[in-house]
Parts: structure tokens; sequence; C-alpha cells
């Protein structure tokens, strides 16, 4: 019941004592209804920078062949062309952004990790032959010296190439007499024995592999002398002294004599 135009504490809105809490106590933030508050505002700012992100974020296309070879644009990718070689374009430009390759399949995966491993143990080898050569020059004191040490794997090569070719000469000689022979059984008549005939084709298929073998060896001695040039030059290179260094002391001249040590003349 009003009494003098005031309500009773019970009767008065409830929103009226979280005002008055709120007014008695502004930096509370421990109280319910701050909390509440200040969680709204913390969710709806998060809520808003998203948004903002994800406006300001550019729209996609992807460009790629189907499996009829048609040329195929959307801005969300099927799951059938995921595995697909395609481009991605950004929406509001029209360029190009990136360009991601196909799939590869088990076979290409286990051929591609094959050709990978190979060309590390490649790398891995030249590295080591970089590093003996480099320990190779660097164990010749002058040029002259690098270059007699050269003169004799030429001449090792050299002599190689001479017994070859004694070789060769003597199978043809041997070869041109079995022939001989042959040619002479034939022309009386007689029956070239199988086991000449063997000999021979053994001899000629000797002789044809030791001439293979020399026109390898002959490259290889062309070869020696490229990289005896290209040693020489390497040489040159880690034997030049460092930029910065002090160059290497002359011995002094000897002073010039004076009029008091000069001898009377």
């Amino acid at each position: 019941m009003p009494t003098n135009g005031r309500r009773s504490p019970r009767t008065r809105p409830r929103c009226w004592r979280i005002v008055r809490n709120m007014a008695a106590r502004p930096t509370d933030r421990s109280h319910p209804v701050v909390r509440k508050l200040l969680s709204f505002a913390v969710i709806s700012a998060v809520l808003a920078a998203g948004l903002a992100g994800a406006q300001d974020k550019p729209k996609k296309l992807y460009r790629w062949v189907d499996k009829d070879g048609k040329v195929q644009f959307s801005d969300t990718l099927p799951a059938e062309a995921v595995d697909q070689a395609r481009t991605e374009i950004n929406a509001k430009s029209g360029m190009a952004t990136a360009q991601v390759e196909r799939a590869l399949t088990a076979e290409e995966r286990v051929a591609k990790e094959k050709a990978d491993a190979e060309r590390a143990l490649a790398e891995k080898d030249a590295e080591q032959a970089r590093m003996t050569e480099e320990a190779m020059i660097a164990s010749f004191q002058t040029e002259e010296d690098l270059k007699r040490s050269f003169q004799v794997r030429v001449e090792l090569m050299q002599q190689t190439l001479d017994a070859i070719e004694a070789g060769i000469g003597s199978q043809r000689a041997s070869l041109s007499a079995l022939l001989g022979q042959a040619a002479e059984a034939e022309l009386a008549g007689q029956p070239v024995m199988s086991k000449q005939t063997t000999t021979i084709q053994e001899l000629h298929s000797e002789m044809v592999k030791q001439q293979q073998m020399l026109v390898l060896k002959q490259g290889e001695l062309e070869h020696l002398d490229q990289e005896l040039v290209r040693l020489i030059e390497r040489f040159r290179e880690l034997k030049a002294p460092r930029s910065g260094s002090a160059p290497a002391a002359t011995p002094a001249e000897p002073a010039a004599e004076t009029g008091a040590d000069a001898p009377a003349g």
C-alpha cells in the first residue's frame, strides 16, 4: 500500500536496485552485473574484429582443368579437384596469386625420392672430389711441381696406349694369318675346320674390344691435358695471396758503402 506517494522498498522495480548498486560501486569489477557487461563487451569486440578480418581478406578463385579436359572456375574447390593442378586467383584484382602442382601418384613419389637421393649422393661425391683435389693441389709447392707430377700420369697413360696398340697389331697379324689359311683351304676345296673358325671369331671379337679400349684411353689422354690446364688455374687461385694480407718480405739490399768505409783510391 503506497505511503505518502512513495513506494515501499519491496515494491520498487528491480532495475532501480541494479542501477543504484552500480552507482554505489561503479569500479567494482567483481560485481556480477559488471562482470556480465564486461564479458558482453569483450565478446562483441572479438566478433566485430573477426567480421572485419573476414571482410578484409581477399576472396580467392580457383582455376583447374577437370577430368574431361574442360577449364573450370570456382570460388570453392570441389573434392575431386583437390589433387589437380590449379591456379589461385585474387577475385578482386584478377591476378594469379599461386600455382599449385598436382599431387604425385605413389609411383611418382617413389621415383622422385629415388631421384632426390641420387642427386644428394652425386652432390656429396662432387664435394668429396673437390676437397680431395684441393688437398692434392695444396701438396705442391710450385706450379712446376704440379706439372711434373701430371707429366708422370701422362707418360703412364701413353705407355698404356702403346701397349694396346701393340696388342692390336699382334692380333691383327694373327687374324690375317688365320684368314689366309682359311682362304687357301677354301681355294683347295677343303673345308675350314670348325676350331679354326671359332678361333678367327674370338680373335676378331677381342681385337674389336681392344680397339674400343684404345679409343677410350685416347680420350682420357686428351682429358688429362684439359685437366692439367684447369688444375693450373685452380692452383693459381688457391696459392694467390689473400686480399688484405701483407706481401712477402723481400731480402733487404746491402747498404751502399759510405765515403769513410770505401777503400782509398
